[in-house]
């Protein structure tokens, strides 16, 4: 009975614990409208505690993106990190629509390390002029996953996974951009909500 009881624990914990596992992209506070900003945002899964990202982006023609920050655990934290890679896609029958394509590759670590590759599209508009512009988007995506389970007993597994994140950008002047996003999946969800401020460009494109 003991040793049947021990197989059930491990295969539920094996089949259970991706669906725990929090993702280094959630939410992508990422509109078709990235700018060289320096953000700090809360996150707050639907099973955990908050936690806090920071991400650097740079575009035109840069088109990266780095994030690094802890998730929340409910008592054991989850590091997050990742980078990104973007450019924007040209519809002219679309206008003014805009569309940009991401992806990336990450990982988040808390005794499951999860590696996550997303790719796919982030669509939006652009609302006002002037010192006030919002830009409402939507963000689908798949993802190849490969987690892999810490411990004597470690074991690996992949898995292909798709969601969607619905968010939206206030810009404030020349410098400011307040962002909230919300991941919806079929495992879990993630809020997300923060500020950015403009940076000076440090890394230019060769020509």
């Amino acid at each position: 009975m003991l040793r049947r009881s021990t197989l059930a624990a491990t295969a539920l914990a094996l089949f259970a614990a991706p669906a725990f596992a929090q993702s280094w992209d959630h939410p992508s506070f990422f509109s078709p409208r990235p700018h060289d900003d320096l953000g700090v945002y809360m996150i707050k899964p639907d099973i955990g505690d908050w936690g806090v990202v920071g991400i650097w982006r740079q575009s035109a023609g840069i088109n990266l993106g780095v994030r690094g920050g802890v998730g929340g655990g409910s008592g054991d934290r989850t590091v997050l990190v990742g980078a990104e890679l973007f450019g924007p896609i040209a519809f002219e029958s679309a206008a003014p629509l805009a569309f940009y394509w991401v992806t990336g590759l990450g990982a988040s670590f808390n005794g499951l390390t999860k590696g996550r590759i997303p790719l796919g599209v982030s669509a939006g508009i652009s609302l006002g002029e002037g010192s006030t512009i919002i830009t409402p988007y939507v963000h689908p995506r798949f993802a190849f996953e490969v987690y892999t389970f810490d411990g004597d007993n470690s074991d690996t597994e992949t898995d292909f996974d798709f969601d969607v994140d619905v968010g939206a950008d206030i810009e404030l002047g020349q410098r400011f951009i307040l962002r909230g996003g919300y991941k919806i999946g079929d495992v879990d969800e993630v809020f997300g909500l923060g500020g950015a401020i403009r940076v000076g460009r440090g890394v230019a494109a060769a020509r």
